[in-house]
C-alpha cells in the first residue's frame, strides 16, 4: 500500500445468544508511519535515478496485472495481449508469477513501504517502476529502477523534496489505497489511455487472497462485504482498494480513458455491475470513498439554525449522518447524538467514537427520541420510498429538522450515477411532510428548503 486516506470498516461479531451482532468500527491507516515514509522519500530522491514524467497520449494499451486469485483464469487472455504488442504492468509478486508461466511483464510496479516488500522484487524483471516511499532496500534489489511519487494528500505532497521539485522532470501520481490503483494513474502519466485490468479482485477466493502464495498477507483480518446481492471476503485494505478504484477509474474515464476490468472478485463486480442492479447502499459506499464528497457537510452548516429553531434537549437522532460533523457540533453544544446511516464508511475519523447505528431508513427504526435531524437525505430517497422513510423518521423522533435540496446533484459524476432521486420544489415537500406531521417552521432558498415537523399525537 501507499499512504491511503483513513478508511473505516465495520467488523461484526455475533454472540450466538444475541439477537443482533456487535458492530465494531475499525480504523484502517497506513502500514508505515509518516516519519518513516519521509525518511525513505528523502533517501531515495537523493539517488541518481530517473523519474517518471508526463508523456503525451499515445496509441498504446496498458495491461495491468494484480495478484488476485482470478488471474489464473485469464493467463491465455494475457498471452494474447502480449501477442498483440500490448504493454504489461505487473504489481509486486505478479511479475514472478507471470514469468514462471512464460509471460514476461514489461514493468514491475511496487509501492508498498514495508521492509518486507524488498522480497517481492523480481530480479529478472525487464524494468522497474518503484514509488519513492519504498524502503531503500527495495530499490537496491532492483536494477536501474525508475521512480515516481505517490501524492494523494497534502502530507504526501509536502514530503516530496524541494530540491527534487526544483529539478523538474517528474509527475506526482494519484490513486492511492493500493499499488494497483496508483498503477492506473502511473500508466496514464506515461501516455496510456486504454487499460485492461486482471487480478484486481480485492477479495478472496475460498481461503486464497492471491493467485500465488503470499506469506506477508497471512493472518490479516477479513470482513464480509456485500455488493449487488453477493457477499465477498476481503481484507480491510482490499475493501478500501475496491472502493477507491471506482473513484479513480471514473476520474480517468472523464479524462478520456477506456478501462476494462476482468475477473469475478469484489473490485470487478463494483466496476462492472449494471446500475440497475446496484443498490442505493452500494452507490453511497462508493461516494464516501471520494474525499471530494466529504468537503461539504449540510448538517454541520445547519447546526446554528437547529439550535435556534428546533431547540433540542437530551438525545438527538441524526438520520443519514454522513460525515458526522453535525453530530460533533451538537455534542459540543451539550447534546447526546446517535448517528444513523446505511453506509458503513461515511463518518470522518473524528466522529468514530460517537454512537452509530448502521441502518436503512426504509425500515422501521428501533431507537426513539424527542428530537431528530435529517439534512441532505430526503432528496436522495427514491420517490416511491419517500413516504415510507418519512413515516419511519416521524415514528422514531417527535420533532425533526429537515434540510432538503431542491436541485439536481453534481457529486454523482464521481461514480457515474445520479444521487438526487427526488428533485421537487418546496411546495411538494411541504405537502408530503404535512401528511406525516405538523410543519411548525419552514424556510425556502433558491436551492434548498428547511422544515421542522412535529409528530401528530
Amino acid at each position: 500500500m501507499g499512504r491511503p486516506t483513513t478508511t473505516v470498516v465495520q467488523m461484526p461479531y455475533a454472540n450466538p445468544h444475541a439477537t443482533r451482532p456487535l458492530i465494531i468500527p475499525v480504523l484502517v491507516v497506513c502500514n508505515t508511519p509518516d516519519e518513516e515514509l519521509e525518511r525513505n522519500i528523502r533517501a531515495n530522491a537523493a539517488l541518481n535515478l530517473e523519474w517518471i514524467g508526463f508523456r503525451p497520449a499515445r496509441d498504446r494499451v496498458a495491461v495491468l496485472i494484480g495478484g488476485g486469485p482470478s488471474l489464473v483464469d485469464h493467463l491465455d487472455a494475457v498471452r494474447e495481449h502480449v501477442r498483440q504488442g500490448h504493454d504489461l504492468f505487473a504489481m509486486n509478486a505478479a511479475s514472478r508469477f507471470l514469468r514462471e508461466r512464460g509471460i514476461e511483464a514489461d514493468y514491475q510496479v511496487i509501492a508498498d513501504a514495508k521492509p518486507e516488500t524488498a522480497t517481492l522484487v523480481d530480479p529478472d524483471a525487464r524494468a522497474y517502476l518503484i514509488a519513492s516511499q519504498v524502503c531503500p532496500e527495495t530499490l537496491t534489489r532492483a536494477n536501474a529502477p525508475r521512480l515516481w511519487h505517490l501524492a494523494i494528500d497534502e502530507q504526501m505532497d509536502r514530503m516530496f523534496p524541494v530540491e527534487r521539485r526544483k529539478a523538474g522532470g517528474y509527475a506526482l501520481v494519484g490513486g492511492g489505497a493500493a499499488v494497483g490503483n496508483s498503477a492506473l494513474c502511473l500508466a496514464y502519466v506515461m501516455g496510456y489511455r486504454t487499460f485492461h485490468c486482471y487480478g484486481y479482485d480485492s477479495s478472496h477466493r475460498g481461503t486464497a487472497s492471491h493467485a500465488y502464495d503470499q506469506p506477508m498477507n497471512w493472518c490479516i483480518p477479513t470482513v464480509e462485504v456485500e455488493w449487488a446481492g453477493r457477499t465477498y471476503t476481503s481484507s480491510v485494505a482490499m475493501k478500501a482498494q475496491a472502493e477507491k478504484f471506482q473513484i479513480t477509474g471514473q476520474a480517468l474515464k472523464r479524462a478520456g480513458c477506456t478501462i476494462h476490468v476482468h475477473g469475478d472478485g469484489l473490485l470487478p463486480a463494483m466496476w462492472n455491475t449494471d446500475p440497475a442492479q446496484m443498490t442505493e447502499r452500494d452507490k453511497y459506499r462508493l461516494m464516501w470513498g471520494a474525499d471530494e464528497y466529504r468537503v461539504v457537510s449540510p448538517g454541520e452548516e445547519n447546526v446554528p439554525v437547529i439550535l435556534e429553531q428546533l431547540r433540542p434537549e437530551g438525545l438527538v437522532l441524526d438520520f443519514g449522518c454522513g460525515t458526522g460533523r453535525a453530530a460533533l457540533a451538537l455534542r459540543r453544544a451539550g447534546l447526546d447524538v446517535l448517528l444513523i446511516d446505511f453506509a458503513d464508511n461515511c463518518r470522518d475519523e473524528e466522529a468514530i467514537d460517537l454512537p452509530f447505528l448502521e441502518w436503512d431508513l426504509t425500515r422501521p427504526l428501533p431507537p426513539h427520541a424527542r428530537y431528530g435531524i435529517c439534512c441532505d437525505v430526503m432528496e436522495h430517497i427514491p420517490t416511491e420510498s419517500v413516504d415510507v422513510v418519512l413515516g419511519n423518521l416521524m415514528a422514531a423522533a417527535d420533532n425533526v429538522f429537515f434540510q432538503i435540496s431542491t436541485v439536481p446533484d453534481k457529486g454523482g459524476q464521481l461514480i457515474g450515477h445520479d444521487l438526487h432521486l427526488t428533485v421537487r420544489p418546496h411546495g411538494w415537500w411541504l405537502d408530503r411532510l404535512a401528511v406525516h406531521g405538523t410543519v411548525t417552521w419552514q424556510h425556502e432558498l433558491f436551492n434548498l428548503s428547511c422544515f421542522i415537523v412535529r409528530k401528530i399525537q
